[in-house]
């Protein structure tokens, strides 16, 4: 289950900056609760495929929020790169993380 902590999470992957950064926390939680979803800058920059499945993953609703077992059959998943192909990315971006940490 995708909670209001994980749909802000989502929303910062994509545009690089955590929403409502200007916010106490906790007031932040409470503006995603309330207001719902929120947005996703340049949405026009992203496929329609992802768009929709981002709505999906992002529904404040649980009622109407998909499964994960639903989520992994979205048409998304079709265009998508193989999960594998992303772990040498993600190596070399904790490998540029942990060279900062030392400087």
């Amino acid at each position: 289950m995708v909670s209001v902590l994980d749909n802000m999470r989502n929303v910062e992957m994509i545009g690089s900056e955590a929403p409502c950064q200007n916010q106490n926390p906790l007031k932040a939680l409470s503006l995603v609760a309330t207001n719902g979803t929120l947005p996703i800058a340049n949405p026009e920059n992203l496929m329609p495929a992802f768009r929709d499945y981002l709505a999906k993953t992002l529904d404040i609703d649980v009622e109407k929020r998909p499964d994960a077992t639903r989520l992994l059959r979205h048409p998304f998943f079709a265009i998508a790169v193989p999960s594998r192909m992303l772990v040498p990315l993600v190596r070399a971006a904790r490998d540029c993380a942990e060279t900062r940490r030392t400087y």
